[in-house]
């Protein structure tokens, strides 16, 4: 395996890990493969470990190429940053399609909660000049082949904006300990007085929002960036999940957006599971940090997505074909 970090941007502290299927004389030699791109989630403010290695490890099991993208965040997530980041790092994985054995028709962007909003981005963007400068000349070498969506922030009105982080009563929020106080959002939009309890609860819509606009924004900023609005019919097709008990993330940023797609005709598959909540990654025990994280009824969609790429591109059967 080529396992290697390569730095896009040091300024931004933009990496791209590869997880890279060798050619080896013991496969069909000289075969290429799909790569997906993983951008991991962590609402901007952090990129989470468990929604990284563990998952490009499945992909390669598969058979398929993986790279993670670190991608900008923090003072780096202010929109089009990190689009521009994954558009740099799918420009990059095809101007190296020849040496990596990877199939450049069958290059993939996948993104958890965060993630899934840079990933859903470039699926609905990648045509868009405007957005998208430094790749105006050819903008079909970013354009992805499909996307992976989990969990995904699509909707930016729609995630959770009364959320218990268990702030007791008298409490002042110049003190509370909560890790995404963007520096430019005043606390009175994050931290909300919820009269009838006599206590603070956290408005993360608008704590995530702030990094993606560099503090306040306005509400035809957020409808812009919520992607269900952007889809046309040169989006790209799209693998979504999501867990019905998910109440950070709201399940309508799948359904919506998959309404989307299909007024469109574009090619979409949906799963929605019946309980589990938000940034379970792979489901299982290999990935569960607490027992939130734990909700096994949901694995299953690795498994889904796996064969979804495969009917994308056929690589199963043109192996079969040539054996």
């Amino acid at each position: 395996m080529l396992h290697e970090t390569i730095t896009l941007s040091e300024e931004r502290n933009v990496t791209l890990t590869t997880y890279l299927i060798e050619d080896q004389a013991e496969y069909q030699h000289g075969g290429k493969r799909p790569l997906i791109v993983i951008c991991p989630g962590g609402g901007y403010a952090f990129l989470s470990e468990r929604e990284s290695e563990p998952v490009a490890l499945q992909y390669a099991a598969a058979g398929y190429h993986a790279a993670i993208l670190r991608y900008g965040i923090n003072e780096y997530a202010v929109a089009p940053g990190p689009l521009n980041d994954l558009a740099g790092a799918v420009a990059y994985i095809r101007g190296h399609a020849e040496e990596w054995f990877v199939d450049g028709d069958a290059v993939f962007v996948m993104g958890f909660s965060a993630g899934a909003h840079v990933a859903g981005q470039l699926g609905v963007f990648w045509n868009n000049s405007t957005l998208l400068p430094a790749f105006a000349g050819d903008l079909t070498r970013v354009k992805p082949n499909g996307m992976i969506l989990c969990y995904p922030v699509l909707d930016l009105h729609a995630s959770d904006s009364h959320m218990d982080i268990g702030i007791q009563p008298g409490a002042d929020p110049e003190e509370i300990d909560f890790g995404q106080k963007h520096p430019k959002m005043p606390l009175d939009r994050i931290f909300i007085m919820d009269e009838s309890e006599g206590r603070y609860f956290v408005d993360f819509e608008a704590a995530m929002n702030a990094y993606i606009f560099d503090g306040e924004y306005t509400a035809e900023q957020e409808d812009f960036y919520s992607l269900q609005n952007q889809v046309s019919g040169d989006t790209c097709p799209a693998f979504l999940w999501h867990c019905n008990g998910d109440g950070l993330i709201l399940p309508s940023n799948s359904l919506d957006f998959a309404s989307a797609l299909q007024k469109y005709h574009i090619s979409t598959e949906l799963h929605l599971y019946a309980d589990g909540g938000h940034g379970i990654a792979l489901a299982n025990a290999r990935t569960a940090g607490d027992v939130w994280n734990y909700y096994p009824y949901a694995e299953s969609w690795m498994k889904h997505s796996v064969d979804w790429v495969d009917r994308m591109t056929g690589f199963n059967e043109r192996i079969r074909k040539a054996l």
